[in-house]
Parts: structure tokens; C-alpha cells; sequence
């Protein structure tokens, strides 16, 4: 219900930091965004007042609300034409703080072009009672409160917060999310918004530093800050593509929080080094887990890897020779987006991640596809991450779409390439590797032995 939620295990370190407050403390929290940090502070054990502050209309929605007092948010007039028919679900009270939390996932489509765009809104508005209805029933049901609310800049606000108060706060990470994130509904709603300079990096030090100036303090940062050096209580890696965490408390135990990836032993036996590839070619539904183990012994270790829904192995001969990922595509309705792909090592076959790219094109691979994303894919996508303008294991078989710089570090180029999924059985893409790119490695007879 409420957006941007820090990970579980920051709240568990809030809530086991909290245990060394004292006992029915005022507790202050500002750019408390989402009140995560309250929902893990409002237990009963601890006893706290909760006094939080921050600037977005979405927080401020939520927390005057909180504390009993009007939302104060009305509908623009320029906005009527479009959204007239959300402006009685505006009571000043839950249900326009329920208009706020939808208004955040349809939002940003209305007045776009596109027919997705169009879909989103028109599925929104004709379902509009029901959906703020339920909105409505479950912020109602939700047994918190806080003590105070304030919507001022964080700078202005810590100067009136007691010395001897404790004090937890992650502020905003990067320079101008609130204001990108919430601008749908600025621009829609009107409110008595504060005036305030958006956090700069030597602002959130410095926030950062006003907030450590007490003797009961926690905060977190998604980058070291070597002048809290001393207090690093906690690193969190919630996942594996997550940014992580730094986390400084005045006092706390020491915490590493790391992704753990479920493994599988694949007995299988794989092709190796002096054996000859031999048909058929046939796929085999992995597990999660024995999926990683098999990319945890293959792939690239500097490439992050991503949650799929479809993980296969490629097998010639009855032997393992590669595995490919699959997900829906977040871009189109009829393509699957191959999270990764990686031929086994070790082969007499330089070329053959070109025929565990063919399987994931294959008509059998589009049959799977189908079935577990239960809807027709016409389309296989991927991204190449390199030091090549191109890929070499994926020309010949998909299309370059797009080519610009890197976005993860180590690589120069970040590719995009599509192609048709289903055009060739799996019988007939082994017939066209082993024509085109299926020779193996050739060697040279030398003294001391025979070297590729």
C-alpha cells in the first residue's frame, strides 16, 4: 500500500536499535517518506511518540492523516476535465489519501499517447469505485498513528528537534527523486506545499551530520560517508541487484546482510573437452536453484543476475551444453526477455553459445514460453553488455535494435538485440549451427604436444 519501502532487514535493525531507547521516548523521524520507519517503531514494547516530517504531497497526505488533522489536498481546476470523476472520492480524510496512493500507479499515464498508456487510465476509471472502495478498507484497518506530523525541508525542521531526542532518518538517496516521483500528482492536486531546494549530496551530509549530533541516532546512505566511519553498524545487500545500504547508529550491533542464492547440484553429465556433439537437441525445465547452480559455474561473475520465471537447459546428445532464463517483457505483450543465456566451458566448440541462443529462439523454446507465461510470445529480446560494438554471440541470430553506453561498470557498450522466436524447430537450428558455426577447434601438432 505505501511506496518505497526500505528492506525487511533495515526494519528489523531499526526495531533491535529502538530496544536501547528509553522507554516512552519522543522519537523523531524526518523525510520519513513512507513511514516505514514509524509502522517498525509504533509497537507497544517501546512506547514512543512519533514525530515525523517530510515535503511530498503523497507523505503529507498520509501523514496528517495519521494524526487526525484534513489532508488539505483539492483537485486543480485545469484537472477536472480529465480526473472530474475521482473529485468525490476527495473527503479531506482517508479516502483522499486512498486517491493519493492510487493516483500514484495510474497517474503517470493519463494524457500519453500511446494505447498502453490509454489502456491504464481507462482501466483505472472504470473500476475506480471498487478499487478506491478496497484502498479505503485497508487504510482504515490499519491500527497506527504518530503524534505529530510537519511538511517542512529536513534543514529547517532538525533545528527544532530536542537535543536528547533520538532521531532515525534515511533521507532521500538521490537528488531529485521526490520531486520526479511525485510530480503526477503535483501536477494534478493542489496542496499547501512548503517551499523547499530540492537535497544536494553536500546537503545530505550535512543532514546526515545534524542527525549524529545526539546521543540516540540512526540513518542510513547508499554510499560510505567516511566522516561516519566510525559508527558503520550495517551493510544490506537485500538483493542482488539492489543497491546497498550503509547503515551508522550511535549504538547497535554490527550487521552484513547479503543475498543468498538457493543451489541445486545438476548432475547431468556435461559435453567436454575431446567429445564430439551429437544430436538431438532437447530442452529441460530447470529449478530456480539448479538453474544457479549451473550460472553460478558458467556465467560472467561480474554480471548481476536478475529473478526469472523460465530457466532451461540445453542438452545435445543427452549432455548438457548451455542453459538460457526467460521472463515476460515489461515492453511488449508478445515478447520474453532472455535474462541470461551461457554456453557450458571447456568444449572443443568455440562457437557454441550461438547454439544455446538458436534453442532459446526454437519453436519448442516458444511452446515453453507460452505455457508458463500463459500467453502467445512472438519475440525473444536481450541486452549484451561488451567491449565490442557488437556481439558476436548473438549476430547471425537476433537483430541489433539499439546500441549506446554502458550503464553497469566494466563494459563499454550495452546492446540491445531482438528477434523472432518459433521459426525453426530445434532440429532444424542444430542442422543450421552445425552448418554454419559448429566446426570445432582446430589443432596443431607440436613437440611438446598438441595445443589448439
Amino acid at each position: 500500500m505505501f511506496q518505497g519501502t526500505i528492506p525487511q532487514p533495515m526494519r528489523a535493525i531499526v526495531r533491535e536499535t529502538a530496544r536501547d531507547w528509553p522507554r516512552g521516548a519522543e522519537v523523531y523521524i524526518p523525510c520519513c517518506g513512507n513511514f516505514t520507519i514509524e509502522r517498525a517503531l509504533a509497537l507497544s514494547e517501546f512506547g514512543f511518540n512519533l514525530h515525523s516530517s517530510d515535503v511530498s504531497i503523497y507523505t503529507s497526505a498520509i501523514g496528517r492523516w495519521l494524526t487526525g488533522s484534513p489532508v488539505g489536498i483539492t483537485l486543480r481546476p485545469e484537472s477536472e476535465g480529465d480526473l472530474g470523476w475521482v473529485a468525490d472520492s476527495l473527503d479531506d480524510g482517508v479516502g483522499t489519501v486512498a486517491t493519493m496512493m492510487l493516483g500514484t500507479r495510474f497517474l503517470p499515464a493519463l494524457g500519453r499517447a500511446t494505447l498502453f498508456h490509454q489502456r491504464v487510465v481507462t482501466s483505472f476509471r472504470s473500476q475506480w469505485e471498487r478499487l478506491h472502495a478496497e484502498t479505503v478498507e485497508k487504510l482504515s484497518a490499519a491500527d497506527f498513528s504518530i503524534a505529530s506530523y510537519d511538511a517542512e525541508d529536513v534543514r529547517s525542521w532538525l533545528t527544532t528537534v530536542p537535543e536528547s531526542a533520538p532521531v532515525c532518518s534515511f533521507p532521500p538517496f538521490y537528488g531529485g527523486g521526490y520531486e520526479k516521483l511525485y510530480a503526477p500528482l503535483d501536477a494534478h492536486f493542489t496542496w499547501d506545499a512548503p517551499a523547499y531546494s530540492p537535497l544536494t549530496d553536500a546537503d545530505v551530509v550535512s543532514v546526515l551530520g545534524a542527525i549524529t549530533e545526539r546521543p540516540h541516532w540512526l540513518t542510513a546512505s547508499n554510499h560510505e560517508v567516511a566522516e561516519l566511519e566510525p559508527f558503520l553498524r550495517g551493510m544490506i545487500k537485500a538483493t542482488p541487484r539492489a543497491a546497498p545500504f550503509y547503515v551508522y547508529g550511535s549504538h547497535t550491533r554490527t550487521r552484513i546482510v547479503a543475498p543468498r542464492q538457493p543451489i541445486q547440484v545438476v548432475t547431468s553429465p556435461r559435453l567436454r573437452r575431446g567429445e564430439e556433439i551429437q544430436g538431438p537437441v532437447t530442452l529441460s525445465v530447470l529449478s530456480r536453484a539448479q538453474f544457479n547452480a549451473l550460472r553460478s559455474r558458467y556465467l560472467n561473475p561480474k554480471i548481476t543476475p536478475g529473478a526469472t520465471q523460465l530457466a532451461v537447459a540445453v542438452r545435445a546428445g543427452g549432455r548438457i551444453i548451455g542453459a538460457f532464463a526467460m521472463k515476460p517483457s515489461s515492453f511488449a505483450p508478445d515478447e520474453a526477455y532472455m535474462l541470461s543465456d551461457f554456453a557450458v566451458s571447456g568444449t572443443d566448440y568455440p562457437r557454441l553459445s550461438k547454439l544455446v541462443v538458436l534453442a532459446a529462439t526454437s519453436a519448442e523454446a516458444q511452446l515453453l514460453c507460452q505455457r508458463v507465461f500463459s500467453k502467445r510470445i512472438r519475440i525473444v529480446a536481450t541486452t549484451a553488455f561488451t567491449q565490442n560494438p557488437v556481439s558476436m554471440k548473438y549476430r547471425g541470430v537476433l537483430r541489433l535494435t539499439k546500441r549506446g553506453p554502458s550503464n553497469e561498470s566494466g563494459y563499454a557498450y550495452q546492446l540491445q538485440y531482438q528477434g523472432q522466436i518459433g521459426e525453426q524447430t530445434l532440429a532444424e537450428a542444430f542442422s543450421t549451427w552445425t552448418r554454419k558455426w559448429g566446426a570445432p577447434k582446430t589443432t596443431t601438432t607440436t613437440p611438446e604436444g598438441t595445443t589448439p
